[in-house]
């Protein structure tokens, strides 16, 4: 019977080269006794579900390490949390010998979109190793653990787990079936492959239990969050004969919804639901926070052509980039940007 890591990195979506890469993964682990593991600013299910993951089985090796992020998990992700272990920048107490750590970046390619771990962390850190997903920022691909064609980090992680024979605990394998679902939209996206699935059934194998993550995912909401999508929702407007619609998510809706910010960014994807509609493109700004733009997409139309060409990134179907502009001046330039899809 063939074992798990031979099964998959056989496949011809893990080629050689993938082998190597996770090389550099292990020859950077190994070279360093001290970590900190963080993600993207407004972490999310994937980048969440694989840093518990990882930090896990950084533990089973006997390093140190501490997951800090730039913003709190979403409440709705409280469940992969119950010991606190996440903490964050601007609440975090560094070691006395913080500047003997290292750090492993999380489900984005660019250190400054770590936020408040950037700001921590980018005066002293001497050494980083990068995991994610995305296009853009290729110049960091070939020393570092980036997989373009996996639905997820969390994927990548488990993929790497298998590979070095490591049994994660019913936490771990629950925490990166979270990270799978979130970032392939329920197996929905064209990223979701047969590498995928075996993964699932790998991490369903170890305790990940399938019903009760989609209901504390995805039917665990409050009032608020509907107030919320009934306001954005309202914000509607259609583009190119509907097949592109506008949707905005701005400080005065959360304000006076009470809704939570990482809730509405979900409502970008429910235009696409919509017979005809081939993108979608939500104009969003948290209290406090900065205004960015998410581009959502169908079939060949590449959006991360637009984001990587503002300073952005992402996926084919799913990217973004932020904005120092208004409202109204940037949501101009994106549908300046998407008319080529339209020609």
């Amino acid at each position: 019977m063939k074992k798990w890591g031979i099964l998959s990195l056989k496949n011809k979506k893990y080629p050689k080269e993938t082998n190597k890469i996770y090389d550099e993964l292990d020859a950077f682990i190994f070279s360093h006794q001290k970590f900190f593991i963080t993600t993207h600013e407004s972490p999310d299910g994937d980048g969440l579900g694989a840093q518990i993951a990882f930090r896990e089985y950084l533990f089973s090796l006997g390093k140190n390490v501490h997951i800090v992020n730039g913003d709190p998990l979403p409440p709705k992700y409280d469940f992969l949390d119950a010991e606190n272990i996440i903490n964050i920048a601007d609440k975090f107490t560094l070691p006395v010998d913080y500047k003997d750590y290292s750090l492993i970046i999380i489900d984005t390619n660019t250190f400054s979109n770590t936020g408040g771990t950037y700001t921590l962390c980018k005066e002293w850190i001497k050494d980083f190793f990068i995991i994610d997903h995305h296009e853009g920022n290729s110049d960091i691909f070939a020393s570092n653990l980036v997989l373009v064609h996996a639905s997820s980090a969390s994927e990548i992680i488990a993929q790497y787990l298998i590979r070095n024979n490591f049994i994660p605990s019913k936490k771990a394998a629950t925490a990166l079936y979270t990270g799978i679902l979130f970032d392939t939209g329920g197996f929905r996206y064209s990223k979701t492959s047969s590498e995928t699935f075996l993964v699932i059934s790998w991490l369903v194998k170890h305790g990940a239990d399938p019903t009760s993550i989609y209901e504390l995912i995805y039917e665990n909401n409050q009032l608020a969050t509907l107030l919320l999508k009934s306001r954005m929702l309202s914000s509607i407007e259609t583009h190119h004969q509907g097949r592109l619609i506008y949707m905005e998510l701005t400080t005065q809706m959360l304000e006076e919804t009470g809704g939570e910010f990482s809730e509405g960014e979900l409502n970008i994807n429910i235009p696409l639901t919509i017979k005809g509609v081939e993108i979608s493109v939500l104009l969003k700004q948290d209290i406090g926070g900065q205004l960015k733009v998410s581009m959502r997409s169908k079939g060949d139309l590449d959006v991360s052509i637009i984001a990587i060409s503002r300073d952005g990134g992402g996926h084919k179907n799913a990217a973004g980039f932020k904005s120092n502009l208004s409202f109204e001046e940037t949501k101009k330039i994106v549908l300046s940007d998407l008319e080529r899809f339209f020609i």
